[in-house]
């Protein structure tokens, strides 16, 4: 899973070699940019007051008004510190993969200081680290959000988190009215809880999800959870569900980083028949 920053020889003699040279060493944001254009998306830069965001589009349009909302999980501090300046940018791309396979009009919208924003913005480790989740963060991933919608003429969104993504998208759905559903994949929805069961430094400054409102029942939600993940166990998001009167889905085979693209299938059912107002099982 770590991409580390191999040193490159020099290049010498023929051109192709020094193409083939550059592009081994390319970091992840650039890497990532490459998946994105081999998958045939769009991209821009989305300037807020603080923070900017990049945000990746596919191609489909609108259906009734509707937009699919991807976030990417967390990178950890020592895997972004592997590059100079340090790139948090995923090394693997889950939700830009899902997103390839999802046939709704959809983005993917970047968190502040990943996909090579970082010096740019004049980030810091907090950002990535105690503060991943703050109110500075989500305010800005909420107003980019807000911005992509009056640009697109979306009216309702659908949110899909990947672990720290759906910890920030059960905060920012809370936020925006127009939120028509919420699916996390192997989410943090605890921070007190996740901090204790890794024995890790409590994630001060950031917001808790375990404290947010229950979101309006108008809010369909769906999270998805690893039968064989154990560095989030659906353990940890007890309590969180049960004030969002929420029910977890259990997937059998599945740990913490595979094979969600597999279950994609499985996924966009499940959601189609909460849209419809079906029972979630």
């Amino acid at each position: 899973m770590p991409i580390r920053l191999s040193p490159c020889a020099a290049a010498a003699g023929l051109l192709a070699a020094t193409i083939l040279l550059a592009a081994g060493c390319a970091g992840p944001a650039r890497k990532y940019d490459r998946a994105a254009h081999a998958a045939g998306f769009t991209q821009t830069l989305y300037q807020g007051p603080r923070f900017h965001h990049k945000i990746f589009r596919n191609s489909a349009p609108l259906k009734d008004g509707r937009l699919h909302v991807f976030i990417e999980g967390d990178v950890s501090v020592r895997e972004a510190l592997r590059h100079a300046p340090p790139d948090p940018t995923p090394r693997k791309g889950l939700m830009l993969q899902l997103m390839e396979r999802d046939e709704a009009a959809a983005i993917l919208l970047g968190r502040p200081c990943y996909h090579g924003v970082y010096e740019m913005d004049a980030c810091e480790i907090r950002h990535l680290g105690r503060e991943r989740y703050s109110r500075e963060i989500t305010d800005s991933m909420t107003g980019a959000l807000r911005a992509e919608m009056q640009a697109s003429g979306a009216r309702e969104v659908v949110i899909f988190g990947y672990s720290g993504g759906g910890s920030l998208g059960l905060l920012m759905a809370g936020q925006i009215p127009e939120t028509k559903a919420l699916v996390t994949l192997a989410a943090n929805l605890d921070n007190a809880a996740l901090t204790a069961y890794q024995v890790s430094p409590p994630l001060s400054g950031s917001l808790d999800p375990a404290d947010a409102p229950p979101l309006p029942d108008s809010v369909a939600q769906l999270h998805f959870f690893g039968e064989r993940d154990v560095r989030l166990p659906v353990s940890l998001a007890r309590e969180t569900l049960a004030r969002q009167k929420a029910a977890a889905v259990i997937v059998p085979g599945i740990d913490h980083d595979c094979c969600w693209q597999a279950i994609w299938p499985e996924i966009a059912a499940r959601l189609q028949k909460a849209l419809e107002g079906g029972a979630v099982q």
